[in-house]
């Protein structure tokens, strides 16, 4: 039996079963149930609820670039010039904390995960 994809920004979601507390990219509520309680995108990782899935309005990272893609307005272009990439660094976290991307639980004692250090 296929499983169903739903397609959206870019994005392939699968109902998928959460083996760890995570939270929805989208709304930043806790997933909660049993059986397959969330869409994961099978690009980017990132996890939903069903509920959100369809209203999730970022594009994904990992899809490939069209052609037919919007061009800024000059206006915008010149707004907007300003491109300042994240810098990632390893960090300890003394609570609990989820990741914003996928919105799973970093576990470990010491070096958690990375955070932009901007």
């Amino acid at each position: 039996m296929r499983r169903r994809v739903h397609q959206v920004n870019g994005h392939k979601f699968m109902a998928t079963f959460l083996r760890q507390p995570t939270f929805c990219s989208h709304c930043r509520e806790f997933i909660w149930g049993l059986g397959k309680q969330g869409y994961q995108c099978q690009v980017c990782t990132c996890v939903v609820h069903k509920r959100c899935h369809q209203f999730v309005v970022t594009k994904c990272p990992g899809m490939k670039d069209s052609t037919q893609e919007e061009q800024p307005t000059q206006g915008q272009s010149q707004r907007f010039n300003v491109n300042v990439p994240h810098r990632f660094v390893v960090h300890n976290y003394k609570r609990f904390t989820f990741c914003d991307h996928c919105g799973s639980l970093l576990y470990g004692l010491i070096r958690q995960g990375l955070q932009c250090e901007g």
